[in-house]
C-alpha cells in the first residue's frame, strides 16, 4: 500500500499488490476504497490518491466560482468533475473546470475535449502534479486555457494556445495582481482575494 509518511494535504501513489496482467490503471482507479472526500487521479501512468485541501486552497476555488471576469454565458463552472485524457489514458479532477451547459448530468467521466478552461491550485505537498504533469496533459490534449494558481511561489499563470503538445504562450503574475482573460472570457481577473490572509477566512 501507500507510504504513510505524508502530509496531510500530500497526495500518495498507491501500489496495488498482484494486480492482473491485462487491467489497466483506469479498472484499478475505478477498484480502489478510499475515504469520504478523497480524489483518485491518473497522473503521469501512475494512481494518485489526494485528501481533501486546505481552506486556503477551498477559498480560492469558491472565489474563482464568483469571479465576475469568469462569467461566460453557455459555460458552467465545476468542481469535483473527472475529466479523461483518452490519448494518455490519465483521468484529472481539476480544482475547477469550465464545461458547456448541455454536458450530460449523468455523466461522471467527462472527456477532455469538452474543457474550454482548467484550473489547479497547487498543494504544498504536490505542486509538480499541477506546474508540470498536468500542465504537459492539458497541453497535449489541447485544452484551450489552463490557469495554474501556484500557492507555492505566489504567482498566477495563464496558459494558452496550445499547439503540437505544448502552450505557446504563458503570462504570469504576483499572487494579488491581474491576470487579462481571453476570449471567450472577458477582462481581468483580480488575484487579490487568493493572497494569504493569516488564518482569516
Amino acid at each position: 500500500m501507500a507510504d504513510e509518511n505524508h502530509t496531510r494535504e500530500e497526495a500518495v501513489t498507491i501500489a496495488v499488490e498482484n494486480p492482473a496482467p491485462d487491467t489497466s490503471l483506469a479498472e484499478l482507479a475505478d477498484q480502489l476504497r478510499v475515504p469520504e472526500g478523497y480524489r483518485v487521479e491518473i497522473i503521469g501512468g501512475q494512481v494518485v490518491v489526494s485528501p481533501t485541501p486546505l481552506l486556503r486552497h477551498a477559498r480560492i476555488v469558491s472565489r474563482l466560482f464568483r469571479a465576475p471576469a469568469l462569467a461566460v454565458e453557455g459555460l458552467v463552472p465545476l468542481d469535483m468533475v473527472s475529466i479523461e485524457l483518452p490519448d494518455s489514458e490519465e483521468r484529472y479532477i481539476p480544482d475547477l473546470v469550465f464545461l458547456p451547459e448541455e454536458v450530460n448530468d449523468d455523466e461522471w467521466l467527462i472527456p477532455v475535449s469538452e474543457v474550454a478552461l482548467a484550473v489547479e491550485v497547487t498543494s504544498p505537498g504536490n505542486p509538480e502534479h499541477d506546474r508540470v504533469r498536468k500542465l504537459r496533459g492539458y497541453a497535449r490534449a489541447a485544452v484551450p486555457i489552463y490557469l495554474l494558481i501556484d500557492t507555492g511561489d505566489e504567482t498566477v499563470t495563464l496558459f494558452e494556445n496550445p499547439r503540437d503538445g505544448a502552450y505557446h504562450r504563458q503570462t504570469r503574475v504576483d499572487m494579488g495582481g491581474t491576470i487579462t482573460l481571453p476570449a471567450p472570457f472577458s477582462g481581468e481577473l483580480d488575484t487579490k482575494p487568493f493572497v494569504a490572509r493569516g488564518g482569516k477566512f
